[in-house]
């Protein structure tokens, strides 16, 4: 029979078998002094003041709804062919969404 007081001197073995088999740690990296992460965010400003400028398309109420009618023709004749889930009819139609409330907005 199997003494289990012998157990823990192999457990022991197999231990330190398996750390010295272990990679060492990972050096760890120096943290950036305080003159290095300003220049970091300095260098982070200037990329993004040198961003063009975006600026939301403002139309006026005529252009969005001859853009509207134009939508709808298109729409009217995808219909000929396709169901209203066709991809293209339910673009046509989120397009339209989009411009009706546009239009609100601009009243």
């Amino acid at each position: 029979m199997f003494d289990p007081a012998a157990r823990v001197p192999i457990a022991l073995a197999i231990a330190v078998a398996l750390t010295a088999c272990e990679a060492p740690a990972p050096a760890r990296s120096a943290a950036p002094t305080l003159s290095q992460r300003m220049v970091e965010l300095e260098h982070r400003v200037e990329m993004l003041e040198a961003r063009p400028a975006v600026h939301s398309p403002l139309r006026s109420k005529a252009e969005i709804k001859a853009h509207i009618e134009s939508l709808e023709a298109e729409r009217a004749k995808l219909l000929v062919d396709y169901l209203p889930q066709h991809p293209a009819i339910r673009d046509i139609d989120r397009r339209l969404d989009i411009l009706n409330a546009q239009l609100k907005m601009a009243e």
